[in-house]
């Protein structure tokens, strides 16, 4: 799952405003697991607080959706489709077998000489990940990581976007609007339920249950780039709002709320001023978070449990002293993986600056020309990254 920085061609001084949003999504997913996902754990010591909505996964989703717009219109869909492949899946992999390893190292301690809570992965659950077919198994409590439901979803809406950008540029640009793709991927999404009578995990396998949530976010850009009416885009979000309201776990109504309200906060940043007016003075940590915040998605959950339960044997007092090393322990990481893997591999594996400007019909040589490389360039992270079936955060 990809949230990318805007296009610097349409909205560079609005950059500021999707930070802020992608922070806030990505907070929500790490208070969800890091205070309700690790009080199911036995042998975790619970805190007295949880905040468990599970919204911010779905916007992160949306934030995918919205970024494909103004990167896809930049290259070909070959390239573009190995652009996003390069920035998501190396960080990924590291993240994912660093987090089987641990596995392998500490489950065994954590449950004793009889089986516990801690799930210890084998080869064959290694492989599955490693090819992206985990979620096939419909069991989300044995996985190496709950969280990493999204990587087959987001690498599925990607190959999903490239082949209808390429048929849109060879065959179908004046065969139909792109209001009427979008409304057909809110429709697929919403009958595709219908798939779990040839197997059960098919719908979110494919990540056909969640397509609404990339056609809200294209949607969203249509909108900002004035080639969707208004009360169009208000009928697709409400379809998609009412779509996510019978797919969420409990609270319902609190979850679609925020997610909402998520919503209406992509709308102002995608044609109204930018935040920094506002927030100025916080745009160094907020940028900075945003920066890590794909990283923050591969490896809070498991490997912050980890962490949790070593504080717990440790028996560290007071609860917000545990909570604040298991932040600090998962930020660390984040960075770490960010700057260690994500950004030198992405250079390695994406097409480079000079063979996107030639594959881009709009793009000259002139500083206009050098902003949009860069532009589609600019740092896209994942989402997550991140977030069973909507009962996931």
């Amino acid at each position: 799952m990809t949230s990318a920085a805007p296009d610097r061609g349409a909205t560079t001084n609005r950059r500021m405003s999707w930070d802020v949003i992608r922070v806030v999504a990505i907070t929500f997913v790490v208070a969800g697991h890091v205070t309700g996902g690790a009080a199911l754990i036995p042998d975790i010591e619970a805190y007295p607080v949880s905040l468990r909505l599970p919204f911010g996964t779905f916007t992160l989703l949306v934030l995918s959706g919205y970024f494909m717009g103004p990167t896809v219109r930049k290259l070909s869909a070959g390239r573009w489709l190995q652009s996003r492949l390069a920035r998501i899946l190396p960080a990924y992999m590291v993240a994912m077998l660093v987090t089987f390893l641990v596995l392998r190292i500490v489950a065994p301690i954590f449950n004793g000489e009889e089986e516990g809570p801690w799930y210890l992965p084998g080869a064959g659950d290694l492989v599955r990940n490693l090819l992206l077919v985990h979620e096939w198994t419909g069991n989300m409590h044995r996985r190496i990581d709950a969280s990493y439901w999204t990587l087959p979803v987001q690498v599925a809406a990607f190959g999903a976007a490239a082949a209808l950008c390429w048929y849109w540029r060879r065959h179908g640009a004046h065969r139909f609007r792109p209001a009427v793709a979008v409304w057909g991927v809110i429709a697929v999404s919403a009958v595709s339920p219908v798939l779990s009578g040839i197997a059960r995990v098919v719908p979110t396998a494919t990540g056909l249950y969640f397509a609404h949530l990339f056609a809200a976010g294209a949607a969203i850009w249509l909108w900002s780039q004035r080639r969707l009416a208004g009360p169009n885009l208000a009928a697709m979000l409400a379809a998609v709002l009412g779509l996510q309201l019978f797919r969420s776990s409990e609270p319902q109504w609190l979850i679609v709320t925020c997610l909402g309200v998520m919503l209406g906060l992509m709308c102002l940043a995608a044609r109204g001023p930018d935040w920094d007016r506002v927030l100025g003075l916080l745009r160094r940590p907020i940028s900075w978070l945003a920066g890590i915040s794909f990283g923050i998605y591969l490896v809070h959950q498991k490997l912050g449990y980890v962490v949790a339960r070593v504080l717990t044997g440790m028996e560290i007092e007071p609860w917000w002293l545990r909570m604040g090393l298991v932040l600090t322990a998962i930020v660390l990481a984040a960075w770490a993986l960010t700057v260690l893997v994500e950004r030198p591999l992405y250079r390695l594996l994406g097409p480079s600056k000079r063979r996107q400007a030639e594959t881009r019909p709009d793009v000259g040589t002139g500083r206009a020309g050098r902003d949009v490389a860069t532009a589609a360039d600019a740092g896209e992270g994942s989402g997550p990254g991140e977030a069973a079936v909507p009962t996931r955060g």
